[in-house]
């Protein structure tokens, strides 16, 4: 009586409780149990906009698979990755529909798995929570034995409560098997975050589409189309110049469709137009919006580049870096440019400074995307025109005080710009 009490006295404050009879069906009933975490911790759908547009990225969900189907969970799955990769819309697809799923979002550095769970279940802050109590009770379910517990880390969550949760993921999942336990951080930095446990953690990299997946995606948003060879060659440089990263096709894609809408519209608005002359008006606009689109990004990319090497506290170990980046696009490991992985997440945290990234599945360093990539070529090869310039400029000072020297070709003090 003194816990029904206790539940009835924090749903006054404001605390989702349950009533007496619910309360003792809780710790008596292991299936009601399960049942109330089921109901109550249910993962969310993906968003109607991602789904429009979803692609098979089918090694990436082999994996997750693979994780969600294992009999005894020795590690828990760290699903890491720059923003807007993709991370979580692909750990949804693949548990959406699946019977025993604890989905539990931690979006404050106050905030446990425990915490949330109790406020989910309406049980009161003073009141224990057996966790392992919890998940035993799935056993007394239909379908799948073992749940899938998914935590999804948001970007706010300081270092000691990522790590305090991947201890907790560490507890529940591995050392008493109770889940299949994934973690989904809030970008690739958080990974520096956890406990660093390679025997129980499983790193899941999940980076930019590769080609064909970005060309299913955007031949499914119906925006430049390969049928058109125009259009067909602005996608590939969309991709070769800015890179594939999910979130953003699937932005710019529903601008690039509401530009075309646009100007058909205006035209419509003044004339009758024939189809043809609605094709091309909607072309016109595609291609500018995305014409525009790839320089921006390209400008942005080379403000981020020239912020490391000219405004970042270890610049010289950045400048080791992208050269040696650029030689090796695919990735090269802090060992082979004598620079700590640690030390440099650092410094590429905050905003302006994401020219590079760390592949904690790899181990090795990364550009951020492709147009950080052409960014990185751009930023030196202008430094060494500059350099040449420089030199021509002492060379044709040296000529022009010499009596014995003919008169140089005329110079000015500023370098040429590369046309990137």
């Amino acid at each position: 009586m003194y816990l029904a009490n206790t539940v009835l006295s924090g749903v006054k404050n404001g605390i989702e409780g349950l009533v007496g009879q619910e309360v003792a069906a809780w710790y008596n009933d292991p299936k009601t149990r399960g049942r109330m975490l089921l109901q109550r911790c249910t993962l969310p759908n993906i968003a109607a906009a991602h789904k429009e547009v979803l692609v098979e990225r089918k090694e990436l969900e082999d994996l997750i698979a693979a994780h969600a189907r294992k009999a005894v969970s020795e590690e828990y799955l760290v699903v890491a990755g720059p923003r807007g990769s993709g991370k979580t819309t692909l750990v949804k697809k693949m548990l959406l529909g699946r019977e025993k799923v604890v989905y539990v979002s931690l979006k404050s550095e106050v905030q446990t798995i425990q915490a949330v769970l109790r406020g989910k279940l309406g049980i009161p802050s003073g009141e224990p929570l057996d966790l392992e109590h919890c998940f035993e009770a799935f056993e007394g379910l239909t379908g799948e034995a073992k749940p899938v517990l998914v935590v999804e880390l948001d970007s706010n969550v300081s270092a000691d409560a990522v790590r305090q949760q991947s201890q907790e993921m560490k507890i529940l999942c591995s050392d008493q098997n109770l889940a299949h336990g994934i973690l989904v951080l809030s970008d690739a930095n958080a990974v520096f975050k956890l406990n660093p446990d390679p025997k129980r953690q499983r790193i899941l990299w999940v980076g930019d589409l590769d080609e064909n997946e970005a060309n299913a995606l955007l031949d499914n948003f119906g925006v430049l189309q390969r049928g058109d060879p125009d259009l067909a060659r602005l996608r590939d440089r969309l991709f070769r110049e800015v890179g594939a990263n999910p979130q953003n096709l699937v932005l710019k894609g529903s601008e690039a469709k509401t530009a075309k809408e646009e100007a058909v519209a205006a035209i419509s608005s003044s004339s009758d137009p024939t189809g043809a002359e609605r094709a091309k008006a909607a072309k016109a606009a595609e291609r500018a919006f995305y014409e525009r689109y790839i320089h921006e990004e390209q400008q942005d990319a080379l403000k981020e580049v020239d912020n490391l090497l000219t405004q970042a506290e270890s610049k010289g170990d950045f400048r080791r870096l992208l050269l040696a980046l650029l030689k090796n696009p695919a990735g090269v490991k802090s060992h082979e440019v004598h620079f700590s992985s640690l030390e440099a997440s650092e410094e590429i945290k905050p905003k302006g400074f994401h020219a590079v990234t760390y592949n904690s599945e790899a181990k090795s360093f990364q550009f951020y995307s492709k147009a950080h990539e052409h960014a990185a070529r751009a930023w030196f090869e202008h430094e060494a025109s500059a350099s040449l310039w420089r030199k021509l400029l002492r060379l044709g000072s040296l000529r022009t005080r010499s009596p014995h020297s003919s008169a140089p070709r005329a110079l000015t003090s500023d370098p040429p710009v590369s046309e990137t």
